[in-house]
């Protein structure tokens, strides 16, 4: 597998202080998807979690970490890398370097032969390039098991011997584009989004994360990037980083995408992802019947916007999610960053995934109250 390294940059890491009396996760309790009450640290370990971070303002305030040299080790982030590309589209846009509603193979006109020829960069960010698609995990031949092999984590060998680029493959993929069609969870769309930010932003995706993104939070260590036999990197799931510095991330959005003097993302990209559009919520509900993505918020007034999910329109809380247990939840009104990253044996898990987010929800909503005795997460 082909690796990219995502430099921290030169300058001092965001300093993360310790809370004086951090949470003592054993005396919280929570209801399981199973039924019955556990622990908050047992949820932990049922979940496969391998490092959870839950940070007040730049506090810590809880960590577990599964064996201790996890706190400093680069952790696959799976799909939670389409916010990082999400976020970079938002710079772009700001810049007018990117239209949101432009085609996108007028950046890549290889694309125009294709099923994204009619796609635009809106649909790509929202993932409404139609609404018949589902995301199959381990299932030969799908589109998603395509992907698999050119990035070289799949496991089978490919049927076209000596094809190893993604996007060789994105310029015949199949399928007509139903511009702002219906949310339809497909990792395919944010392989295209990095190719087309490449173009926009006139420097390979390694350079734009570690020039406009990752170097700039004050993140610690470097990041990793998984690249295809070609050398394109995997947009779609391809980051790893340690989980403080993903909290950094996470820290930044919070603080409206600023971090000290600097403004790194736009407000108003930050403000149109909570927000959307007046159709999101329900393009969004819509494709719940027969989406397989790796997981949804919950309540009607869910929705996907700029590659990222939010629990409901207008609100507060971001989410970025991945496959095998990776979460972070972004909560500007409680000033609260949580990230949960975990080893799932497998991609998905409707049980492992309540409970996973339902602990990160508790414990933001707990964060900052006095505990005199044992606590509900809610």
């Amino acid at each position: 597998m082909l690796t990219a390294v995502i430099s921290a940059g030169p300058g001092p890491a965001r300093p993360l202080s310790r809370a004086p009396e951090p949470l003592d996760l054993s005396r919280y309790r929570m209801a399981t998807f199973g039924g019955g009450e556990l622990g908050a640290d047992e949820v932990l370990a049922q979940t496969h979690t391998r490092a959870l971070l839950v940070l007040r303002e730049d506090e810590v305030v809880a960590q577990w970490y599964a064996e201790p040299e996890l706190e400093h080790t680069p952790l696959p982030l799976h799909s939670i890398t389409k916010s990082w590309v999400g976020v970079l589209a938002g710079q772009l846009l700001a810049e007018g370097r990117l239209e949101e509603w432009q085609l996108a193979s007028h950046y890549v006109p290889e694309l125009a032969g294709g099923g994204y020829a009619q796609a635009r960069i809106r649909d790509l960010l929202d993932m409404r390039t139609g609404g018949d698609y589902v995301e199959e995990h381990h299932t030969p031949g799908s589109e998603l098991d395509v992907l698999s092999q050119r990035g070289g984590w799949g496991q089978q060998q490919l049927p076209e011997a000596g094809s190893v680029s993604v996007r060789e493959y994105l310029t015949v993929a199949e399928r007509v584009a139903v511009p702002g069609g219906p949310f339809s969870y497909r990792s395919l769309d944010t392989e295209v989004l990095g190719w087309v930010l490449e173009a926009a932003g006139g420097a390979d995706l390694r350079t734009l994360l570690a020039e406009r993104l990752y170097g700039r939070i004050g993140a610690e260590a470097d990041a990793v990037l998984m690249l295809d036999g070609a050398g394109d990197p995997i947009a779609s799931g391809g980051l790893s980083t340690t989980a403080s510095d993903l909290a950094r991330f996470g820290l930044m959005l919070r603080d409206s995408g600023a971090y000290k003097s600097r403004q790194i993302v736009p407000t108003m990209f930050l403000k149109d992802t909570r927000m959307g559009a007046d159709d999101s919520v329900a393009a969004f509900g819509s494709a719940l019947a027969t989406s397989t993505a790796p997981a949804r918020p919950s309540g009607d007034q869910g929705m996907y916007r700029n590659q990222f999910w939010v629990p409901a329109r207008g609100g507060s809380q971001l989410l970025a999610l991945g496959v095998h247990g990776q979460a972070m939840l972004v909560d500007s009104a409680r000033r609260v960053v949580a990230v949960k990253l975990s080893g799932w044996p497998h991609p998905q898990d409707p049980e492992l995934f309540s409970d996973g987010l339902n602990l990160l929800q508790g414990l933001a909503d707990l964060v900052g109250e006095p505990a005199a005795g044992p606590e509900i997460l809610r």
